[in-house]
């Protein structure tokens, strides 16, 4: 994700920016949600595994 610093409180964020970081966070989102369940799932099998 690239750094974005919205320090400027006279100047609002362009749409365009805005746009940016909602689609940044959306995908470093997913990623975090795919890694978790890849990780919920494997933890899962180990379990299965031991009964």
């Amino acid at each position: 994700m690239k750094p974005y610093r919205f320090i400027n409180i006279d100047e609002e964020p362009t749409d365009e920016q805005l746009l940016q970081l909602m689609q940044d966070v959306a995908l470093e989102a997913k990623a975090r949600h795919d890694k978790a369940h890849a990780a919920l799932f494997e933890h899962i099998r180990q379990m299965a595994k031991s009964l």
